[in-house]
């Protein structure tokens, strides 16, 4: 698909868009499959809402001092973290040294402009102190007893104590193509995503970036022929995509792509899509798939007994298939909103154990359709007003867990200025204005039309920007 397809397809399914409140997706794209598969809308509602409580669950009530909250942020990743409060309502963002910090990418205005925007939905949101670890992966091990770091991250995981934020994806993911999650949803809804007109093929977009996915790729064409279709793209075009190439038009992100370039909307033709985990088995772009309406296979390491929990599928809890997971972990249950193949004989063991998989759904279909349809509706249920609710209610419950003042102390100590929609830009270093002015703003025009493009308030290497 060329960025113009897939620009006109989402400008389609924007005008085809269905409200989207915080009682979910509506009721077009449903997939007739009966009884046994029906959705319940209103309990995932309700889980969503006991997500801020389960991940505070580590923390008594004012359990958090100022010293606390300093060596929280001091020990975290210094290439890989950066920080924020709330106080009166309003954000302010710390006199940050340039050498001493980072996130990569976007990702630290992006997360401003997040925070901005749901305080502007939720204007009485208590003082708060935000460490946040922006790396992929979480930082925070659970470390017997005693009271653990409280600190944010896009990720967690069973053996962690970090509080998953919504990712960056969710307010779009230029290089990739990727639209503003409530776009996102509105094109999955569409008519040319519908389970009978996808192919009955798998994808794989991955390179062979560690062994299982080496072993893999070797015996995938002979076990799977045609029926896999697997895209490559090469690492360095990847990382000039991703770091360098700069938008050619305002809306239009980098127009050159690597060979074997697939985007997701691509992907979402296909009824099975597979994941392999690289580097960190958190996939950014798993809720994204899950909202394709396809049956996300997800290949991982085989979890020990003990994880192996029963419980009734109204607990929250740990998935069991997935070492790091983000804020939508706890929700999803294996072999009703994806299906999970464990790791055991190397590559082609795995082979084996997918093309059972695959028979088992094959002599199932409605089974299968039943998979794609709840994972797509898990995805629908969190609608971008439940995202701002759920970081509202993860930001109150981290406020009850610190104690009274602690935010204003850190903006005394730390120097931090007032964000706000007049002076957002001048926070933003000259190297990321093309991305945020030619592409973030286009695509969230209309939240943007109050806010003055203001000249960066100071050079590149400049302490107290968005670096």
């Amino acid at each position: 698909a060329t960025q113009k397809n897939i620009c006109g397809e989402m400008a389609r399914a924007k005008q085809r868009g269905r409200g989207r409140g915080r009682g979910g997706h509506g009721g077009r794209g449903r997939l007739a499959l009966g009884s046994a598969c029906d959705h319940n809308s209103s309990e995932i509602a309700q889980r969503v809402t006991e997500l801020p409580g389960y991940f505070l669950r580590h923390w008594p009530p004012r359990s958090i001092s100022y010293r606390t909250a300093q060596v929280t942020y001091d020990n975290l990743a210094a290439w890989g973290r950066t920080r924020f409060q709330i106080v009166g309502g309003q954000l302010y963002y710390p006199d940050l040294k340039h050498n001493t910090f980072g996130c990569v990418l976007r990702r630290t205005p992006i997360l401003a402009w997040a925070l901005l925007q749901m305080l502007e939905r939720h204007p009485t949101q208590p003082d708060v102190d935000v460490p946040v670890n922006c790396r992929d992966k979480p930082g925070s091990l659970l470390r017997g007893a005693g009271t653990p770091p409280l600190a944010f991250s896009y990720t967690t995981g069973r053996a962690f104590s970090d509080i998953p934020l919504p990712d960056y994806t969710y307010w779009g993911l230029p290089y990739a193509d990727l639209p503003p999650w409530s776009d996102w949803l509105d094109f999955t809804s569409s008519a040319e995503n519908v389970w009978e007109r996808k192919l009955d093929k798998m994808v794989w977009v991955g390179s062979p970036t560690n062994p299982l996915r080496s072993s893999f790729a070797k015996c995938a064409s002979d076990t799977f022929g045609e029926r896999l279709a697997h895209r490559m793209p090469q690492k360095d075009p990847m990382h000039e995509l991703a770091w360098r190439c700069k938008p050619s038009a305002d809306g239009v992100p980098c127009p050159t792509k690597p060979s074997d370039w697939t985007p997701l909307q691509e992907q979402c033709r296909y009824r099975y899509i597979l994941h392999l985990p690289g580097i960190s088995d958190w996939l950014e772009h798993f809720k994204h798939q899950l909202a394709c309406g396809s049956v996300n296979i997800f290949i991982g390491v085989r979890p020990p007994e003990k994880w192996r929990r029963s419980r009734s599928h109204q607990q929250l809890g740990p998935p069991g298939a997935f070492e790091h997971f983000d804020l939508s972990g706890p929700l999803l249950e294996q072999d009703t909103h994806f299906v999970h193949v464990p790791i055991s004989g190397g590559g082609a063991g795995v082979c084996r154990q997918l093309q059972q998989v695959l028979r088992q759904l094959d002599r199932k279909p409605e089974h299968a359709r039943c998979i794609a349809r709840h994972g797509q509706e898990l995805s629908r249920e969190l609608s971008m007003d439940r995202v701002y609710d759920y970081m509202s209610g993860v930001l109150r419950e981290a406020s009850a867990r610190q104690q009274e003042g602690v935010a204003r102390q850190v903006i005394h100590a730390e120097r931090s200025r007032r964000v706000d929609r007049s002076n957002y830009f001048s926070f933003i270093p000259p190297a990321k204005r093309p991305w945020m002015e030619h592409i973030f703003v286009p695509w969230h025009r209309s939240a943007f039309n109050a806010t003055p493009i203001l000249p960066t308030r100071g050079a590149e290497t400049d302490s107290g920007l968005f670096h």
